[in-house]
């Protein structure tokens, strides 16, 4: 390697004795609600998940065969009632193939990250969509400040290679809380997000009341799957930060693509108005997210260059709802369908192909029949414009990180890395149409 410390594979720990134990004795009920979750994500989190034992996967891959034969988790199983949102088979299996992809050779960007865990509603009306993308990401980043902050103490929670220093935890507490406050404040009780409230004070870390108000609104499937999620490569301490900004980009991801289908809907019903409110709601929500491209860039570049050697195979460019985003807004040209944006996520691709209907397109269509008027029209201006004004700052700001953490080298999932950032900062998500003469987006 050429920086960064050496790699070694973890030693192995009682750990792992313990963890096929407790294997051994869930195996007598087999209850799904009775799974040793938390005995083998601490093991799991020990090692690093590149580097769990072969007889453990082994193990773990004859139990998943004595599950019942159910679909993979989805968002409908995510979130229904309490009850039906206790630990089930349903959500066991999806468990176990994200702790085995690498042994399944699956392992891609949705697994790494977990996201089949952090499935929710997709099927809800978009102001629904907003609710729990604010609640999965205030949980997510509550959880990063708690992590952060035991790294200060005498018995810091796994991963901990390479733990940073007071300085560095108040950087990314302050950062964290940033992201969280325009979600808390919509969702949480009145007074509990006072910016004076979660403000520093001395002596202590900024944002630890907020982090501690939302964990306490969380339920235990809140906190189930906020522990499943955490399964990283290796054991530095940074890449549980990494994983949990890449968690909240794609929970923000999720509520877009929503609000943006429901604008599809509203301008396919002659609802221009409501249609611009949706775009514009993207466009804060995209705006109110930027502040993790700081929470990331405080990833120190020698920790990340080290356990990014065992992403290999997992890349973002496999995000599936971040490319959705895109399609919704416009069309992509042929050029980019063929290429691997979007070959990378084959879904979405035929999604497209299927002639999925976008903002552009429906407003073309509207403009086309001339069943706009001039307010509408410049609602719909306002709102694609401020959304496209605050995509192109995200792009470059992710150009910006990547040439910090990677320089020349190549991206993970055999990407071309920061060439290809390069490559498409000049990609628009609502190119220039004529819509006098219906050219759709």
């Amino acid at each position: 390697m050429s920086s960064g410390p050496a790699v070694t594979a973890p030693a192995p720990t009682d750990s792992l004795a313990d963890t096929m134990r407790a294997l051994d004795l869930w195996q007598r009920t087999a209850e799904p609600h009775a799974f040793p979750y938390l005995t083998l994500l601490g093991h799991l989190r020990s090692v690093g998940k590149h580097f769990l034992a072969e007889e453990l996967l082994d193990r773990l891959a004859e139990l998943r065969g004595t599950l019942p034969r159910v679909a993979s988790l989805d968002a409908s199983a995510a979130g229904g009632t309490a009850q039906e949102r206790q630990p089930s088979g349903r959500f066991l299996r999806s468990f176990l193939d994200v702790v085995l992809d690498k042994h399944d050779n699956r392992y891609d960007y949705p697994s790494y990250t977990a996201l089949p865990l952090l499935a929710r509603p997709s099927a809800v009306p978009w102001q629904e969509a907003r609710r729990l993308r604010d609640e999965t990401l205030l949980l997510l980043l509550a959880d990063l400040v708690q992590f952060e902050q035991q790294a200060l103490g005498d018995d810091p929670a796994a991963p901990h290679g390479m733990p940073p220093g007071p300085d560095l935890v108040a950087k990314r507490i302050r950062l964290a809380v940033r992201v969280m406050e325009p979600a808390a404040l919509r969702i949480l009780p009145p007074g509990i997000v006072d910016p004076a409230a979660v403000a520093a004070v001395p002596g202590r870390s900024p944002g630890l009341p907020l982090a501690r108000a939302v964990l306490r609104t969380a339920t235990a499937h809140d906190e189930l799957a906020l522990s499943a999620t955490m399964q990283p490569v290796y054991v530095l301490h940074d890449e549980y930060l990494f994983l949990r900004t890449l968690q909240s980009f794609e929970t923000t991801f999720s509520f877009m693509s929503a609000s943006l289908a429901a604008a599809v809907r509203c301008l396919g019903e002659n609802r221009p108005e409501q249609a611009a409110a949706r775009v514009g709601a993207v466009a804060d929500v995209l705006k109110e997210s930027l502040p993790l491209f700081s929470l990331l860039a405080t990833m120190r570049p020698e920790a990340f260059r080290t356990f990014r050697d065992f992403t290999e195979g997992a890349s973002a460019i496999q995000s599936t709802g971040y490319k959705t985003f895109e399609s919704l807004c416009s069309t992509p040209a042929a050029a980019r369908l063929d290429s691997p944006a979007f070959t990378s996520v084959p879904s979405v691709r035929a999604r497209v192909l299927h002639g999925r209907l976008t903002v552009q397109g429906t407003w073309s269509d509207l403009a086309a029949a001339h069943r706009l008027t001039p307010e509408a029209e410049t609602a719909l201006d306002t709102a694609a414009a401020r959304l496209e004004a605050v995509h192109q700052r995200w792009k470059q700001t992710h150009y910006r990180l990547a040439v910090r953490m990677l320089g020349e080298r190549t991206g993970t999932g055999y990407t071309q890395g920061v060439p290809y950032l390069a490559s498409v900062l000049d990609n628009r998500l609502f190119p220039a149409t004529d819509r006098d003469s219906a050219l759709v987006g």
